[in-house]
């Protein structure tokens, strides 16, 4: 699989069964940017909230494709970023930028509510 592949396979689950999404860098009340996209948004089970992963049952994993973030600025989004998830506010905590071949093709956030 090409990371093109990857992130048009992406696009598509995106389009047909995310949500929108904001996210805002610099502070909730006063962001520096606002960029609305697509991403699922899905609850940490109990396994995963084990002692020291810094992982609790109210944290959320969002997952967001770099198609939409064209407009964002460097570098992607990042712990103390927020997104805005049905009219909730919720920090950035932890960041994974997946790749294929050096190319960024999903990028996961923890999210603490």
């Amino acid at each position: 699989m090409t990371p093109a592949q990857a992130i048009g396979a992406l696009d598509r689950q995106l389009a047909v069964h995310g949500e929108n999404i904001k996210l805002r860098r610099g502070t909730k009340d006063a962001p520096a940017i606002i960029l609305v996209v697509s991403g699922f948004v899905r609850g940490y089970k109990a396994t995963d909230a084990i002692p020291d992963s810094g992982i609790t049952q109210k944290d959320s994993k969002v997952i967001v494709s770099p198609s939409d973030l064209a407009a964002w600025p460097a570098p992607l989004p990042k712990d103390g970023d927020w997104c805005e998830i049905d009219g909730q506010f919720r920090q950035i905590v932890s960041h994974d930028h997946l790749k294929l071949d050096n190319v960024v093709v999903r990028i996961e956030l923890q999210v603490k509510g």
